[in-house]
């Protein structure tokens, strides 16, 4: 086995393994009872926004590579994630949580179609660039589902909010 299998596999199952919290509270908030939900909900954007604070210490340590063309750039774009986590907080604590939810997926969804952040990606191997749009579809599902959890007209979970 060569070792950058090893290494793919081991990263593989890192982001696996950090992501499925997050699968398993979007995932739970359909099987639990309401007055749980809320706090699943919130813990739910909670665990995404330290995923994106980890990401930030990830970019961080990247721009440090030899020869990296894009080391003003990495150290910018590192700053954005936590940016993003703070401001989807504030928007929902003093709009509602529908609405930080929504700006977060709208970032993580704007994202991946980025032509700066494409070409970055594009210096990986192609097994790793598939793994990172694996992840980036499986993080947008589950704040799409957390997101149709606050819209849900029928249990209507915003109406604490009002």
């Amino acid at each position: 086995m060569q070792d950058e299998d090893v290494l793919f596999r081991s990263f593989k199952g890192i982001a696996f393994i950090s992501i499925s919290p997050l699968i398993g509270l979007a995932a739970s908030l359909w099987f639990t009872s309401d007055n749980t939900a809320y706090f699943v909900a919130h813990l739910g954007q909670i665990y995404f926004s330290i995923i994106l604070f980890f990401l930030s210490g990830n970019i961080w340590s990247v721009r440090n590579i030899e020869n990296s063309k894009y080391k003003k750039k990495l150290t910018l774009i590192s700053c954005i994630p936590p940016s993003v986590a703070i401001l989807g907080a504030f928007v929902s604590i003093y709009a509602n949580p529908a609405w930080g939810i929504a700006f977060l997926l709208s970032v993580v969804y704007m994202a991946r179609h980025l032509t700066l952040i494409n070409s970055m990606v594009a210096i990986f191997p192609n097994n790793f660039q598939d793994l990172i749009n694996k992840i980036s579809i499986i993080l947008c599902i589950c704040l799409m589902l957390i997101l149709t959890y606050w819209i849900n007209p029928y249990t209507y979970p915003l109406a604490i909010y009002n």
